[in-house]
């Protein structure tokens, strides 16, 4: 094979996953991973409010699975650092209420499909993915977890668009949602940084899903203005019903206008 080119980047004579992590002053830590864990209980919160107010999922039902199972297997089944766990519970409270909303209002995502096929399709994407987690966790001898963090941040990140494209509307969803994931998601990855500043996998990947976060926070506004709801509204505008065109049923020749800008999905409005 001498006829080749030579190879431009060599492999690195030591993984730099074998590398342990930096030593980070606890100011330090606490700046970046404080506004991590702060940011994604409110992101819990408010997901968790937006769905029972409107009977959508805040967060894609399968992308809940893949989370709670994250959070599960790091804290209860692969050995983690004190301090990973200790924060990994207390995502997880919060985790079991988002999996009973994905399990409830998950289905009306994919109207084309029995809602017990969906559901039985979460509990293997759960049991799948906490397989994929503890393997690959332990592959990587990722004790914090920020690996396996920062590849679900990926999906997690798109998973917001595609939601938001599936659905038309901006049911479901919040800026404030949208606010608090980004905040939760970019110290995510500036603790990734900050405790491992020579695995460069983990800045390409917060290099990625954090382009995408801010683009779900454009394209969620672009929605919700075009729906008539004001950005920091935190109920999506109910569906209307327009009136078909031609003479009313009461023969008057014209019904009421509809009111503009909703654009739900049929269905949204499925009870």
């Amino acid at each position: 094979m001498t006829w080749l080119p030579p190879f431009l980047i060599p492999m690195s004579q030591v993984p730099p996953v074998t590398a342990g992590p930096a030593h980070v002053p606890d100011a330090l830590f606490a700046a970046v991973a404080g506004p991590t864990v702060l940011g994604w209980i409110v992101t819990y919160l408010l997901a968790i409010r937006q769905a029972s107010q409107d009977r959508r999922v805040g967060i894609a039902a399968y992308l809940v699975a893949v989370n709670f199972a994250w959070e599960f297997s790091l804290t209860f089944l692969l050995e983690q650092t004190p301090t990973q766990r200790q924060i990994n519970v207390l995502w997880l409270v919060f985790d079991v209420v988002l999996l009973y909303q994905a399990l409830k209002y998950g289905p009306r995502d994919y109207p084309g499909l029995p809602a017990r096929v969906v559901r039985w399709a979460l509990a293997g994407v759960l049991v799948w993915a906490s397989l994929i987690v503890v393997v690959g966790a332990n592959e990587f001898n990722d004790r914090d977890g920020m690996y396996t963090g920062m590849i679900i941040q990926v999906p997690l990140s798109a998973s917001f668009i595609l939601l938001l494209k599936r659905r038309g509307s901006s049911a479901g969803q919040s800026m404030y949602i949208a606010v608090a994931k980004t905040v939760g998601s970019l110290f995510a990855g500036l603790t990734a940084v900050v405790v491992h500043p020579s695995h460069h996998l983990l800045q390409v990947l917060v290099a990625t899903y954090v382009p995408l976060d801010l683009a779900y926070v454009v394209l969620l506004s672009r929605t919700m203005r075009r729906e008539g709801r004001p950005l920091w509204a935190l109920r999506a505008p109910r569906a209307v019903t327009v009136a078909p065109a031609g003479p009313s049923a009461t023969g008057s020749g014209t019904g009421p206008a509809p009111r503009a800008g909703v654009g739900l999905r049929s269905d949204d409005t499925a009870p």
